[in-house]
C-alpha cells in the first residue's frame, strides 16, 4: 500500500468520533441542566420568600403593640421558610412599622433579604450569572 493510500485510509476511518461528539454534547447538556436547576431553585426561593413575607405581615394584624407586631411578623415569616433553614437566618428578615404609609394609615412592612452571593444553596457554576441578593417585600395596613 502506498503512503498516500494509507493516509487516505486513516482519514476515512472515524474511530473515536462518536466518543468525541458525546463529550462535547454532554458538557453542553450538563451546563444547560445546571443552569435550569440553579435558576429554578432561585425562582422557587423567591416565591417562597414572597409568600412568607405576606404571611408575616398578615400575622401582625392581630397584635396590639408595634413591638409585638414586629416580633410576630419576623417569627411567622421565619417559620414559613423552614425549608431554607439554617441557610436563612432570622436576621435576614426585617419588619418595620410605617406611619402614614398611605396618608393616614399605619402599616407594617416585612422585608426578607437573602444574600445569595455569600450563602448560595446550590454551588455557583463558573460563568453562570446569579443574583447578589434575593429580596421579597410585603406591606399590610395595620390601622
Amino acid at each position: 500500500m502506498r503512503t498516500v493510500e494509507r493516509i487516505r485510509a486513516r482519514v476515512a476511518r472515524e474511530d473515536g468520533v462518536a466518543a468525541l461528539e458525546f463529550a462535547i454534547v454532554s458538557m453542553l447538556f450538563l451546563v444547560i441542566l445546571f443552569g435550569i436547576l440553579t435558576y429554578g431553585y432561585i425562582y422557587s426561593m423567591d416565591q417562597s420568600m414572597t409568600h412568607a413575607a405576606e404571611e408575616g405581615a398578615r400575622a401582625a394584624i392581630a397584635t396590639t403593640t408595634d413591638a409585638a407586631a414586629i416580633s410576630t411578623a419576623q417569627t411567622t415569616a421565619y417559620n414559613r421558610l423552614s425549608n431554607y433553614q439554617p441557610s436563612l437566618q432570622l436576621s435576614d428578615i426585617t419588619a418595620v412599622i410605617v406611619n402614614n404609609c398611605d396618608g393616614t394609615f399605619k402599616c407594617i412592612k416585612v422585608t426578607i433579604t437573602y444574600p445569595w452571593s455569600t450563602r448560595p444553596i446550590i454551588p455557583a457554576f463558573p460563568g453562570l450569572p446569579t443574583p447578589g441578593n434575593i429580596v421579597a417585600e410585603a406591606t399590610v395596613q395595620l390601622t
